[in-house]
């Protein structure tokens, strides 16, 4: 046995073992349900670890994560479902039939291609899941993946260009109803420009969540220097510029 598959066995031990009758009062309650949340914190968390470049804190949030796969695991085994073995034979499976230029026949010239080819491949494999997506997706996330979904139906931007010019319509809409004073459609208008702008991180390949998750850490830490430099009797306009000055030399 190889010295990753000792490891491997001796960590499914592990968290077995905080689930058995004499294991850990706090894990034995969790299950499906509970585990939603530290999924998605320990996802997060791994994102802002590669976001900051601390790869010691990067090695330990991809541990955090993988014992969010394992305690699912052992749920649905201890419930007669499936175990790690079936999640792990049936995700090698899925790499090899979705990439047909690399374990088959096929050939790509370009990572374009090859994403291509996995959505061709996907589709085959999910055809009564055409027209379905999340809604317990992030908002935003689930504007994008709508939007995909009828891009490959042909309804789409033609450009760039068109989707700005359609913010800045749909900016205008909200004005309106902004000036109306009517909430229901202020929510509406709101919502085709967040769904516009999805549609921009579609275009320009950004995830939308991880982009206002940085932009409101920069928020964060110039609104923190710019109190700190009223406080020391600087008007509000020079100590926001300073703020963000300050933001800027230190590389943020």
């Amino acid at each position: 046995m190889s010295n990753i598959e000792t490891k491997l066995k001796n960590l499914i031990s592990v968290t077995k073992a905080l689930r058995a009758e004499d294991g850990c009062p706090w894990d034995k309650k969790q299950t499906f349900e509970t585990l939603r949340t530290y999924i998605i914190e320990e996802a997060y968390e791994v994102i802002e670890a590669i976001h900051r470049q601390d790869n010691s804190d990067l090695l330990e949030e991809t541990g955090d994560l993988l014992l969010q796969v394992l305690f699912i695991s052992n749920i649905a085994e201890e419930k007669g479902l499936f175990n790690l073995e079936d999640v792990i034979a049936g995700l090698s499976e899925k790499l090899i039939r979705r990439h047909p230029h690399v374990f088959g026949n096929k050939t790509v010239k370009n990572d374009k291609e090859a994403l291509e080819l996995w959505n061709e491949q996907k589709s085959l494999e999910s055809k009564d899941k055409d027209n379905e997506v999340s809604k317990i997706l992030p908002s935003l996330i689930r504007a994008i993946e709508i939007s995909k979904l009828f891009n490959k139906k042909g309804l789409d931007f033609s450009s760039e260009k068109e989707v700005i010019e359609k913010l800045q319509s749909e900016i205008k809409e909200f004005e309106d109803a902004s000036s109306e004073g009517n909430l229901r459609n202020i929510e509406e208008e709101l919502g085709d420009v967040l769904f516009t702008i999805a549609n921009l991180c579609r275009i320009k390949n950004v995830n939308p969540e991880i982009a206002l998750n940085f932009s409101s850490d920069k928020f964060k830490k110039r609104a923190e220097i710019f109190l700190k430099l009223k406080n020391e009797g600087i008007s509000d306009n020079e100590a926001w510029e300073n703020a963000k000055l300050v933001l800027k030399k230190s590389g943020d």
